[in-house]
């Protein structure tokens, strides 16, 4: 989502009061915690017997194994065919083309699937319009769910752009997909009718939404909105994205989901996007002035309310999922110790994308466009958390996936 540079000024007087009795972080008389959550769920507290047969994923890129290769094909066909998924020049949105140990790595998603010893591949992959058929040469003008069959384990169905129940998701005009997550689990039932005690069901999602809000403050800042009304109806739209989400998780065990793990949101202010705020926001985006980063702290800095708008959101999700049987893995905490102690988990560089700008998005970005200027390359990919403004490389993924195993182990989900 980008700004509209002119009202950068004026965004930042709103966040004043983000600050004050109209905004700020939420002040329920008891606010639930990832802990309390977890303490008082009712979820399984041992695996499924003979372990799980599935990970089912819903959410946005963040979870995104390939949804939009196709995108990628379009771009990097000529040079490199398509011989099956992972697409290496593009697909996924972090630096694609990565093996470890000669094994394909990327979203999170993938390698929690393959430390369970399963495979897992997106739901539907399509862009423009057209979609993927592996049993054609040229791509379907109709959907084609689950492409290479229920073999592949056809269950990732989050997909980049997509927010929480709006279908005009982060790129949708432009070709992107952007089914909403309500959507996406609308979709997994119609093909496969229920969940069931041996999947591994992930929820991660509401960024999107987060992004939305923010460039809308922006834009009605610049008709003469009033600063107050702006800043609340951003609040009052990302409150409401997190109740969705939490009805969606409900529809989830309703339909006998039984190992459900909802992610809190990493705090996007300390990306490279909300770090180079206003200059990142920009139309096309700038790069910040050498030194310059946003005090996400200062209710004056325009990253003070995309903070806040994330707190918000996990605030209210987790107030939500008080009491339920589901678990919650701690995203936000998890960006909070990267960036406080990189070397901690391997990194050397948590400010800086690995991309080249000029790919736009880690969508098109693989091991051949690396940000040379800034002194990426690939032998020190491993060591850099960002491959775009927002996204991570393989190596950050892995931290993810990791996070995730060890909290399963906590939960006695796994050995």
């Amino acid at each position: 989502m980008r700004y509209i540079q002119g009202s950068a000024l004026a965004l930042a007087s709103a966040l004043l009061l983000a600050g004050c009795g109209g905004g700020g972080n939420p002040s329920a008389p008891t606010l639930a915690t990832v802990s309390s959550v977890n303490a008082q769920s009712s979820a399984p507290t041992a695996s499924p017997s003979g372990g799980f047969k599935a990970v089912v994923s819903f959410g946005d890129s963040l979870s995104d194994d390939g949804a939009y290769t196709l995108a990628a094909i379009s771009t990097y066909g000529s040079q490199v065919p398509f011989t099956g998924l992972p697409y290496p020049a593009g697909g996924q949105f972090t630096v694609n083309g990565v093996t470890v140990n000669g094994v394909p790595t990327g979203n999170w998603v993938g390698d929690l699937a393959q430390s369970l010893n399963l495979a897992v591949s997106p739901n539907l992959i399509g862009y423009a319009g057209n979609y993927l058929n592996p049993l054609s040469a040229t791509p379907s003008t109709t959907p084609v769910y689950c492409p290479f069959g229920p073999a592949s384990n056809c269950y990732d169905f989050a997909q980049g752009g997509s927010m929480v129940s709006n279908p005009n998701g982060i790129g949708h005009s432009g070709g992107a997909m952007t089914i909403p997550v309500t959507q996406q689990v609308q979709n997994y039932l119609t093909q496969f009718t229920t969940f069931n005690s041996g999947q591994l069901v992930t929820v991660l999602a509401g960024n999107n939404d987060i992004f939305t809000a923010l460039g809308t403050v922006s834009a009605q800042l610049a008709q003469g909105v009033p600063q107050a009304t702006a800043v609340a109806q951003a609040q009052v739209a990302v409150g409401l994205a997190a109740d969705q989400l939490a009805g969606v998780v409900q529809s989830i065990l309703a339909k006998g989901g039984k190992y459900v793990l909802v992610y809190t949101l990493p705090d996007s202010s300390l990306t490279p996007f909300g770090r180079g705020l206003p200059y990142t926001g920009a139309t096309p985006p700038a790069m910040p002035p050498a030194g310059y980063v946003c005090n996400n702290l200062d209710p004056s800095q325009p990253c003070y309310l995309l903070s806040n708008l994330v707190q918000l959101f996990n605030q209210r999700l987790l107030n939500d999922l008080q009491g339920q049987p589901v678990k919650v893995l701690d995203g936000y905490s998890l960006l909070n110790q990267e960036m406080a102690n990189p070397a901690q988990f391997g990194f050397t560089n948590v400010t800086t994308p690995w991309c080249d700008p000029a790919t736009i998005s880690s969508l098109l970005c693989n091991v051949n466009t690396p940000f040379a200027a800034a002194g990426a390359s690939t032998a020190n990919l491993g060591s850099w958390l960002f491959a775009d403004s927002v996204h991570p490389t393989p190596a950050g993924y892995q931290v993810i996936a990791n996070a995730t195993l060890q909290a399963m182990k906590g939960f006695g989900w796994a050995q």
